[in-house]
């Protein structure tokens, strides 16, 4: 026998072990999960298709798989691109709830649990080319679609330093699943650094989550539909977490006469613990998904409505990057709107985002103290058109990067 098929029968023998600890993690861990549903509105979004998904019925298409609202939300926005160059229909897999509602107009599939026997269920006719996206390391699932020919493609690839250190540790088990990419297309130079301890497939585009072009809304029609009565201009909280409660309302206190403040909670689920701090406090607010008029404080409680708000605000903080154990959001989105973006010193995940935009000017980084240094990015943080026709021009640049090296690994045989 070969090393190579010596080595491909280790590798799947690797995965059958890992597809037993999972059974009886599984078995162990199913009546708590059922007694959780009962009360978790996101546990029990489309359990019983975890464990008996709905076979996918095209026979010649493309898989792109994600994880959250914001990685469903990217493949879409690039979608139409990949359509184009690869001329086969696409199926969307999510593995979270807010991931399935945001492709949820698309034929979209919930991804099971990470066992192959399921995957067999669901997959009638395995797509030619699965792309995954940034962190969607999956054993089994990986390992299913590669044993039946599919191309595979790690798209945005990113890991962060833990996360290298976990897989390092397990390299057993997670160096062969890396290695069964046909391509990997690193979002940074460190992480493609990371990626290739595991594999020699691994290129460096930039982050494809940075291509997006400004939609072109009408700020009246907007201003209106979110109800909102103010001259002020308007100031978004965007993504803070239960975390970052203390600040927000620091901030909200501070900039409240200046400002119309919208305050976007990264967990809806989550909503009703600003909303408690925001009554201690005393702050008048109105919701978005109530019928009143907001005057001085909207709290976002609404999924895939933070685009539109960019469109309209004048300075955006962006949350999830004031607390050590927080790995900060997405820059970018708020940028191509010309927002005056301020971000606190945890942007691990995004890190060379934010190196970028400094480049450009066209974000300013917030140390402690918060509120001072706050006061002062919004003083002296101003959007120089030219550098933003440079932040644009590279944004194509990145995305074509991605296209074209992902058409060449699906027709490479």
């Amino acid at each position: 026998m070969s090393t190579t098929e010596n080595s491909t029968g280790f590798r799947f023998q690797m995965v059958w072990i890992y597809n037993f600890i999972i059974l009886i993690l599984l078995i162990l861990a199913l009546p708590l999960i059922l007694l959780k549903s009962l009360t978790d509105r996101r546990l029990r979004f489309k359990l019983k298709e975890r464990f008996f998904p709905k076979p996918i019925e095209e026979s010649d298409y493309i898989l792109l798989h994600g994880s959250s609202f914001g990685e469903l939300k990217t493949l879409i926005a690039v979608s139409d691109k990949i359509k184009q160059e690869l001329k086969k229909p696409l199926i969307f897999s999510a593995f979270t709830d807010t991931g399935f509602k945001a492709a949820e107009d698309k034929k979209t599939v919930i991804m099971p649990i990470d066992l192959l026997l399921l995957y067999k269920k669901l997959f009638k006719h395995t797509p030619s080319l699965a792309i995954f996206f940034e962190t969607e390391i999956w054993p089994s699932y990986i390992a299913y679609l590669k044993k039946r020919g599919t191309k595979l493609i790690l798209l945005n690839a990113r890991m962060s330093s833990s996360t290298f250190k976990h897989y390092k540790r397990f390299c057993f088990l997670f160096k062969p699943i890396i290695q069964r990419f046909d391509l990997i297309v690193a979002k940074s130079i460190t992480d493609a650094k990371r990626y290739r301890y595991f594999s020699d497939r691994v290129i460096v585009c930039g982050n494809i989550k940075r291509f997006k072009k400004p939609l072109k809304f009408d700020k009246s029609a907007l201003l209106k539909t979110f109800k909102i009565h103010s001259e002020k201009p308007i100031l978004t909280l965007a993504s803070f977490h239960v975390e970052e409660i203390d600040l927000a309302i620091s901030i909200i206190e501070r900039f409240k006469n200046e400002y119309f403040i919208v305050l976007a909670p990264r967990h809806i689920n989550l909503a009703h613990q600003f909303i408690d701090r925001l009554k201690k406090n005393k702050i008048e607010f109105s919701l978005r998904t109530s019928n009143n008029s907001a005057k001085n404080l909207l709290l976002l409680d609404t999924l895939g409505e933070l685009e539109k708000i960019y469109a309209i605000s004048k300075v955006t903080i962006i949350g999830g990057s004031f607390y050590p154990s927080l790995k900060g959001h997405n820059p970018i989105e708020p940028a191509i709107y010309k927002n005056t973006v301020i971000c606190g010193p945890y942007m691990e995940s995004f890190f060379e985002d934010v190196d970028y935009l400094k480049q450009l000017n066209l974000i300013c980084q917030a140390k402690e103290p918060y509120l001072e240094q706050i006061e002062n990015c919004i003083k002296i943080q101003q959007t120089n058109n030219e550098s933003y026709l440079k932040f644009i021009d590279g944004l194509q640049y990145i995305l074509n990067c991605h296209l074209f090296n992902t058409k060449k690994a699906s027709n490479q045989n």
